[in-house]
């Protein structure tokens, strides 16, 4: 019996522990700044990557999406005036 209890003991810290971890991680995508010179040319890139991606996966056509990562990783770059190193 005291065995059990110290399993349930365990089982409770360790679930404290991953629900604290899960809100902190969303705590701070919430208070991630949104309004940097960038972020809305980034957020233009990737929902039109997601959108392209999604149509070529429903499609039937995967092996376009290699293309599409090319693509998008390019317009980043070029966008944000970054080279590869």
């Amino acid at each position: 019996m005291t065995r059990m209890k110290s399993y349930i003991s365990i089982l409770a810290i360790l679930t404290a522990v991953a629900i604290i971890g899960l809100v902190t991680v969303n705590i701070q995508q919430v208070l991630a700044p949104r309004t940097c010179a960038g972020c809305t040319a980034f957020k233009k890139l990737t929902h039109e990557f997601e959108k392209d991606v999604i149509d070529a996966a429903s499609t039937g056509d995967p092996n376009t999406i290699q293309g599409l990562l090319e693509q998008y990783n390019q317009d980043v770059l070029r966008t944000f005036e970054l080279t590869p190193r």
